[in-house]
């Protein structure tokens, strides 16, 4: 799987006219006004929902973590040189898995490229996107890292002119924004958000000592002020959130004569079912968005425990729709970077392999029924070995039809 060929060497001399506020000498990350920098924001989401973080592992790992195959080039040598990258002894399969990573939390990912003392690419880095900028045009560099401690830029990677330090960046497509990527799933925030919130109110139950919400009665006469004052400061402060769920509110009484009822305001445990049920949809509306089958995250529901072939196909679909395009993307920039590095070849990742066990084992075994395999064939042939003993001969095979293609069999064998 070869992806097209990047052309570094055009030279433009026109730039759009659309302009961008920038902050400072970057342009500033998509921004929210309520959650800030929407790429910090969406590296804090995995820790949200488990369904969310499983699907982003499972998309990256499936992209470019299940090998690598190389398609022109001698093979040991390349696997060789990609075993250690960096001077923390990490594989390039390693570092990549990184970038996959936050490619498919941010939609934006880096590699950084370090050049060696032989003018080559000796060393790989993975950048976080969170901490990295694009710069305008016109700028000295393409990049500028803001991390603890002073930024620093760093030019575009281009095999034809190596620089000290640059930078592959990897983006998802988007039309929202013209300089930074967006997350597919991001029309799911909401339902990552309620599940997380939701979780939390149940959460409170617990926490607080498991008291509902009741309602403040008084009889005989009323709150002193300083009472009242402690009442209306206490609600305005603890019963908005998720994590003030279910607390309970102690009222010191000065007057004589008054009493205080509590009363329930909501049915025994009115929460827990319309939760459970909120929660599962928002699963199975997280798992669609990002197009991931459900059983690749864990998820096997009651009635949806089709064959191998429904396996089959739900893998096929995610393979050529959701993983084929990504590792076309990642194939085309990597393949430019091996030269730059000195490694003449051509490398593919490898893809899901959709093809179903349970499938193969009924087509071997309709083969030996028919006679046109031998038993230890069959066994071979879906990974396992010869028979230890004899089985009885099947009665199928007292067909004269049978016995003659097996004779004919033996005589193939033997020319």
């Amino acid at each position: 799987m070869m992806g097209a060929k990047i052309i570094y060497s055009a030279k433009i001399t026109k730039e759009s006219a659309q302009k961008e506020q920038n902050t400072g000498d970057e342009i500033q990350h998509p921004w929210d006004e309520s959650k800030g920098d929407l790429l910090v924001y969406y590296n804090s989401m995995p820790a949200l929902n488990a369904h969310h973080a499983r699907s982003i592992s499972v998309k990256a790992s499936c992209t470019v973590n299940l090998g690598l195959n190389v398609i022109e080039g001698n093979e040991t040598a390349v696997m060789d040189r990609l075993s250690n990258v960096n001077e923390d002894g990490e594989s390039f399969l390693e570092v990549i898995n990184k970038v996959a990573l936050d490619f498919e939390t941010t939609a934006n990912s880096y590699l950084e490229c370090v050049k060696g003392r032989g003018g080559r690419i000796e060393e790989l880095y993975f950048c976080p996107a969170i901490k990295t900028y694009r710069r305008p045009r016109g700028s000295k560099t393409a990049f500028l890292y803001r991390g603890d401690a002073e930024p620093v830029e760093y030019h575009r990677f281009d095999p034809n002119h190596i620089e000290d330090h640059s930078l592959i960046r990897f983006a998802q497509a988007t039309q929202a924004n013209r300089h930074y990527g967006l997350p597919d799933w991001r029309g799911i925030v909401p339902e990552i958000e309620l599940d997380y919130y939701s979780n939390l109110y149940a959460q409170g139950f617990f926490l607080n000592s498991g008291i509902p919400d009741l309602a403040i009665v008084v009889e005989g006469g009323e709150f002193d002020e300083d009472t009242e004052k402690k009442v209306v400061e206490f609600v305005q402060q603890n019963f908005k959130g998720a994590s003030n769920a279910h607390r309970t509110l102690y009222l010191p009484i000065n007057a004589d004569g008054v009493q205080v009822k509590f009363e329930k305001l909501a049915p025994e445990n009115a929460w827990a079912y319309p939760i459970e049920k909120m929660r599962d949809s928002s699963r199975d509306r997280i798992l669609s968005a990002h197009g991931v089958p459900p059983r690749l995250a864990g998820v096997v529901t009651a009635g949806q425990l089709g064959g191998g072939g429904e396996v089959e196909g739900q893998l096929s679909i995610f393979q050529e729709i959701t993983i084929a395009p990504r590792q076309r993307l990642f194939e085309t920039k990597i393949n430019q970077l091996l030269r730059a590095m000195g490694i003449n070849a051509t490398i593919a990742f490898e893809t899901i392999n959709t093809s179903s066990h349970e499938k193969d084992s009924e087509k071997y075994s309709k083969l030996y029924d028919s006679g046109i395999i031998t038993l230890d064939e069959a066994r071979e042939a879906v990974g396992y070995g010869p028979a230890v003993e004899p089985l009885p001969t099947k009665e199928v095979e007292k067909n004269d039809n049978i016995v003659l293609l097996r004779k004919l069999e033996q005589v193939r064998r033997a020319l």
